[in-house]
């Protein structure tokens, strides 16, 4: 350890493959190389996960440590990472931004969302509105640093940013050259995980995706409502209310999109391959997928807009959601699909919502839609329900359609 001391800060690198095999011995790929560690590889890898002095991690890692060869083994580990360049020091990890689409420290990601002018705007404002001067504020999942920059100049003495992937990094960079360094706190890591020294008057976060519950949001902010808030703090978004529009999809969307008759024997044309066996099991699997908002513009809805779930963020309860709606047809037709959107409250006069016809071509967010293998065939007056659910422990969130 001769390139270390005690008061040396170090944290892993972002980007990692790692294979642990039934010894519990732990590879590491790092630009094309292979580098392999004993049994403590994945603890210290954890324990580095954000910056921490070298004397920081040992002593939260000594409660593993059982005798002297433990103790050797463990920080000859640490040594090797060190050397192999997966812990670096603090002036070695510099911001950084991946430049291929997955990932919330991707580029594209946040290219799209600042492109998103509506959505951040509608955010924007809504912090004009609820923010107050000498307010606390924290912004969950922080990503460029837009709405942490936005609640400081709506009067925020304070806000503390939290973001749990390496974007973080060049989001302080952001803050300090806006000269709000020391108004802005970045806090590394997931808020389900962490600890603030003062409860806030106000929570932003902007982690509703293209399926609104997908991304842990009622479980995250039900925990900062219970460890990070004050009791009567305010919430940006307070209330999300989620919709679906009960539609016949074109063919030629679900043939992108599905195993229908049409598309096997297009295929079966082309490549000489008969596929009917997937178009099968299809009937009986459940489906969905996404599509931008303005590609459904013009999409045959066969009534109005169903509420499936209406959640408000300071009294969330249960996170658990099951709610049935009775729906009258209003338009002749097959139903086999529900375009989900959703319409958030960002402020008492702000909305924002992903409805088809109230979106613009740079919207990021796209619709969730449901495919019903069975559809039903509908006359205008006909009626039949919707079901929504979500739960944690299962697959999330599901839809199901049934004729009254």
């Amino acid at each position: 350890m001769t390139n270390l001391n005690r008061n040396t800060i170090l944290q892993r690198i972002p980007d990692l493959k790692i294979h642990i095999d039934s010894s519990n011995r732990t590879q590491i790929s790092v630009d094309g190389k292979i580098f392999e560690f004993g049994a403590y590889g994945l603890t210290v890898l954890d324990t580095f996960s954000h910056p921490i002095s070298l004397s920081g991690a040992l002593e939260k890692l000594q409660t593993r440590i059982t005798g002297a060869q433990d103790w050797m083994d463990l920080m000859s580990t640490i040594a090797q990472l060190h050397e192999a360049g997966v812990l670096r020091e603090g002036s070695q990890n510099q911001p950084t931004l991946r430049t291929d689409p997955s990932g919330y420290d991707a580029a594209p990601i946040h290219v799209a969302m600042l492109n998103d002018r509506a959505r951040t705007s509608s955010l924007i404002a809504g912090i004009r509105e609820v923010v107050r001067p000498g307010d606390v504020v924290i912004d969950i999942g922080t990503g460029t640093g837009i709405l942490a920059i936005a609640a400081i100049r709506a009067g925020a003495r304070h806000v503390y940013a939290i973001e749990a992937t390496n974007i973080g990094k060049s989001a302080m960079a952001v803050f300090e050259a806006n000269g709000l360094a020391d108004q802005i706190t970045l806090k590394e890591g997931w808020s389900t995980q962490i600890s603030l020294p003062e409860l806030a008057d106000v929570l932003v976060s902007d982690v509703i995706g293209s399926e609104p519950l997908a991304e842990n949001v009622l479980e995250i902010t039900a925990d900062a409502v219970k460890r990070l808030l004050k009791r009567n703090a305010r919430l940006i978004p307070n209330k999300v209310k989620i919709f679906g529009l009960p539609v016949t999809i074109p063919r030629i969307e679900l043939m992108k999109h599905t195993f229908t008759a049409e598309a096997v024997e297009n295929w079966r044309s082309w490549y000489g391959v008969d596929f009917s066996p997937f178009a099968e099991v299809a009937k009986n699997s459940p489906h969905k997928f996404s599509i931008k908002p303005v590609e459904a513009l013009y999409w045959i809805s066969l009534s109005e807009p169903v509420l499936l779930a209406e959640v408000d963020f300071k009294d969330i309860g249960q996170l658990v959601i099951d709610n049935t709606a009775t729906v009258t047809a209003n338009v002749s037709g097959p139903l086999d699909g529900l375009l989900e959107y959703f319409e958030m409250e960002v402020g008492q006069a702000m909305r924002y919502s992903t409805h088809p016809k109230l979106v613009d071509k740079d919207c990021v967010r796209s619709n969730l839609v449901w495919v019903f293998a069975a559809p039903l065939i509908l006359r205008a007056g006909d009626k039949f329900t919707v079901t929504y659910q979500y739960r944690k422990t299962e697959d999330k969130s599901k839809v199901s359609i049934r004729r009254i």
